[in-house]
């Protein structure tokens, strides 16, 4: 299974995303086990959450997806991602997700 597929995984139903999603999808990209997400790990991710919610894109769209994501939750300028930063991120999406999914009447 490839990681966008598992990672798609852990965001279906992302209404209910559980602490176990969360560290899943933190496992998936802290190859290191370092306890952040950065350099060739976070290109990984980001690309990935990209491919989530744009199919169609180039590096520029990927080159300003990084910068808004960054931008929204890394307050310093380590370009790292923490757990805590990663789930605003993934709470964020899922949000938007299910703001996007047409309502049943």
């Amino acid at each position: 299974m490839t990681r966008l597929k598992l990672f798609q995984l852990c965001l279906q139903g992302a209404t209910k995303l559980t602490k176990d999603d969360i560290e899943r999808v933190f496992s998936l990209y802290d190859r290191d086990n370092n306890g952040s997400i950065e350099n060739e790990e976070l290109r990984g991710f980001l690309k990935d959450l990209l491919e989530l919610v744009k199919k169609d894109y180039d590096a520029q769209d990927l080159l300003e997806f990084e910068e808004t994501i960054l931008q929204g939750v890394v307050y310093s300028s380590d370009g790292k991602i923490s757990r805590k930063q990663l789930t605003m991120i993934l709470l964020a999406l899922a949000k938007h997700n299910q703001e996007e999914e047409p309502s049943t009447p």
